[in-house]
């Protein structure tokens, strides 16, 4: 197994071992859509379980007058991933680096 998924699958039981104690939280709560956004940018899909987790994470969007602002936007989603506690930060920012700036 490779460096990076013996990493990946560290943080996936990482992930849902927070989430399996937090499991009133939904789907779309910030430690599922890390996770979710991180199988995303390695090319592993969650399928249709993280496609709600990924539609919340590009509905989080910073506008103003109508116009799209990809740097609050990114600041916004950084803020949003930040609430899990549970999850490395270096993937937080690793996921920011690809789909921080991305219109959804």
């Amino acid at each position: 197994m490779n460096s990076l998924k013996r990493t990946t699958a560290a943080l996936a039981m990482a992930l849902c071992a927070g989430l399996a104690t937090n499991a009133q939280a939904g789907d779309t709560d910030a430690c599922t859509v890390t996770l979710c956004m991180f199988g995303k940018l390695t090319g592993n899909s969650g399928g249709s379980e993280c496609s709600s987790a990924e539609k919340k994470f590009f509905s989080i969007e910073v506008k103003k007058r109508g116009k799209f602002k990809p740097g609050p936007t990114f600041d916004a989603r950084k803020e949003f991933l930040g609430e899990c506690s549970g999850s490395d930060p270096a993937y937080s920012d690793k996921i920011m680096d690809k789909f921080g700036k991305v219109r959804g």
